[in-house]
């Protein structure tokens, strides 16, 4: 069972869609970064741990809230609307993996040719594996999929461990005017990452826009 999570985009170029729905696969859910996500995330970490027994329900909830926490800070600094996350473990274990909704405004007025050898380069340390244009919502998009390498420094300030990160890209037009939706997708565990493209794949390709 999938379930579709919507969020606002509304800009004076752009009043003819006013809102945007993704599928969300079983134990993902949405925070929209707006004032009210404090109260989701308390919310959210209630409704999971709810019918956990009493010591793993003790031992669940803080870890929970900060990791919610701490996921929901990291986006709303690169300029979020929505964070979409991972929270249900599977298995008995988590599973890393999360998305990131951005509105970026007068970068989607080019063609996409031109964004394609724009991000063709990747940047420092980062690997383009796939790159090419894909439909979403009806129309054409540009679809990324880069690695890279990032350093996770252990508690005690130590080296610590040296992480592989998966991440896929949709660079979405905005209808009716010249920006982009963003969708970015990642997971820190090299071994998940095969899967979890596929899985990344279906959820960006799931967009759809709701007209006013």
């Amino acid at each position: 069972m999938v379930h579709a999570a919507g969020a606002s985009v509304v800009t004076a170029a752009a009043r003819a869609v006013s809102d945007f729905r993704i599928l969300l696969p079983p134990g993902w859910a949405r925070v929209p970064l707006d004032g009210r996500a404090p109260l989701r995330i308390k919310n959210l970490v209630t409704e999971r741990v709810r019918d956990l027994p009493a010591p793993r329900r003790a031992e669940l909830r803080p870890w929970l809230a900060r990791e919610l926490t701490a996921a929901v800070a990291a986006a709303a600094r690169h300029g979020g609307i929505d964070v979409l996350l991972s929270v249900d473990p599977v298995a008995g274990r988590p599973v890393p993996a999360s998305g990131l909704i951005t509105h970026v405004r007068g970068r989607g007025d080019g063609t996409l040719e031109s964004l394609l050898r724009t991000l063709g380069s990747g940047g420092e340390g980062v690997r383009v594996r796939e790159l090419g244009v894909v439909e979403v919502a009806g129309a054409r998009a540009v679809r990324r999929l880069t690695s890279r390498q990032e350093k996770v420094p252990d508690e005690d300030g130590g080296p610590g461990a040296v992480l592989t990160v998966t991440q896929v890209d949709f660079f979405v037009p905005v209808p009716g005017s010249d920006g982009l939706l963003l969708l970015t997708f990642s997971t820190p565990v090299e071994q998940l990452g095969p899967p979890l493209v596929k899985l990344f794949d279906v959820m960006g390709g799931s967009l759809r826009w709701v007209s006013s």
